[in-house]
């Protein structure tokens, strides 16, 4: 039991030592690698206007010199400066230039592409003939002599030379905005024209429903006096004659509504 206790002390001890060893090793070569970089202090604030002149900025046409430390990481892990597949021109990307800031290389990138410096064909310009295109010109020309100012919005008044521009304005949101805005507008019109016209029709329709109420109830009221004060009741014919004199009555009976305070006027 004495002699493998022993023992297994003796292993734990060697596996330590070589793993110290291979942390000492590791941290030699860090020591190595970065002994001969430039390093900032941590105090150090970066400014606007840096001198890059004796900065080494990498391309496809410089070679990395031996002071790179992903060069010397590659030596080390055994890349021997040949082609890793098939290919033995590397691969071209954009070249892009640093000192231009953030952002600045998108942006320069989005004004000087081909489909932004020209405007985009339709579908007529490409199927239209040479006959299209003589009356098209002349008629553009002669656009261009009453309109040389340019493009104009007259939705939101603005105007605009250059094609890109104006197509970035029909798609913007204060256009679409005002759009949605004049149809709304629109649209509220006339729904609010159609309510005045039913409110109107069911007032007028209220006013005749009173006044032939008001006109039967005088016809009951008579048909009570008369059978109040003895007088035989009419005949058919004499019923048939009031009746056509009742409505004689009605047509010539004439109502109206005046602009103050809405009162109703009966002739």
């Amino acid at each position: 039991m004495d002699s493998r206790w022993y023992n297994g002390r003796q292993e734990t001890r060697t596996l330590d030592q070589q793993q110290k060893e291979r942390e000492e090793r590791y941290q030699d070569s860090r020591v190595e690698d970065w002994g001969d970089d430039f390093r900032l202090p941590i105090n150090h604030r970066p400014t606007e206007n840096v001198n890059l002149d004796d900065v080494e900025q990498a391309s496809l046409d410089t070679q990395l010199t031996s002071s790179n430390i992903g060069f010397r990481l590659l030596q080390k892990m055994g890349w021997k400066g040949r082609v890793l597949g098939r290919m033995n021109k590397p691969i071209k990307s954009g070249i892009r230039d640093a000192k231009l800031g953030v952002g600045k290389q998108v942006e320069d990138d989005y004004f000087t592409a081909e489909e932004n410096i020209q405007r985009r064909r339709l579908n007529v310009e490409v199927e239209e003939t040479e006959e299209h295109a003589r009356k098209w010109e002349s008629v553009s020309r002669k656009f261009k002599l009453r309109n040389p100012e340019g493009l104009l919005c007259d939705l939101c008044n603005k105007q605009y030379k250059l094609a890109m521009e104006f197509e970035a304005h029909l798609s913007s949101y204060d256009h679409n905005h005002r759009k949605r805005f004049k149809e709304m507008r629109e649209m509220h019109g006339t729904s609010s024209r159609d309510d005045r016209e039913k409110r109107e029709q069911q007032r007028l329709k209220k006013e005749i429903a009173k006044f032939t109420q008001i006109a039967d109830a005088r016809k009951q009221q008579q048909q009570r006096e008369q059978e109040q004060s003895g007088i035989p009741p009419a005949s058919s014919g004499q019923r048939s004659a009031m009746a056509l004199a009742d409505q004689d009555q009605r047509k010539t009976l004439k109502f109206g509504f005046s602009s103050k305070g809405g009162s109703l006027k009966v002739n």
